[in-house]
């Protein structure tokens, strides 16, 4: 797949795309967004990292064709405790519709489906997430979300390893 930029030049689109989600106007919804913006300052060789924010359906032409999407984003788990993390891979990535959260529930799994069904859905396909203590308006990640927020990083990049990525 190929972008077509406003100078009329077409680039290649990385095959890899890492997907910050959330609303960082609601505490702990937002720490995709601030993991994403941390793995970016990485270097990762065929990866864009996009703080998407709550784009639901829009994501479409972001996902449509990449060989692999990995999300970030908080996640509600039963059983779980703030702070804790959560991996899904895979075919557990659209069965967890209701485990994504808040802002933009209705769209990323939508836009997943909606790859699938227009047949342009990512190979791999994986969410590293984080369980969130706090959903209030306001700015700013929990404490217990922050100090954890290192290890989702590195949770992230170890899958990136996972899939081929090199130096993640």
């Amino acid at each position: 797949m190929n972008i077509i930029r406003g100078n009329g030049w077409s680039e290649p689109v990385p095959p890899v795309v890492v997907l910050g989600v959330g609303n960082e106007l609601l505490t702990d919804e937002g720490l995709g967004v601030v993991a994403a913006r941390q793995l970016s300052r990485c270097s990762l060789p065929g990866v864009e990292v996009v703080e998407a924010g709550t784009p639901g359906l829009a994501l479409l032409p972001t996902i449509a064709g990449r060989h692999a999407v990995l999300i970030l984003d908080a996640v509600a788990v039963d059983d779980a405790t703030p702070g804790d993390l959560v991996v899904l891979r895979g075919e557990e990535v659209p069965r967890a519709h209701n485990m994504l959260l808040a802002a933009h529930q209705i769209g990323v799994p939508e836009a997943i489906v909606t790859a699938e069904l227009a047949g342009c859905r990512p190979e791999k396909l994986a969410v590293v997430g984080m369980v969130p203590a706090c959903l209030d308006v306001g700015y700013g990640l929990s404490q217990v979300v922050w100090w954890q927020l290192g290890a989702l990083v590195k949770a992230a990049r170890a899958l990136l390893r996972e899939w081929g990525v090199g130096d993640a």
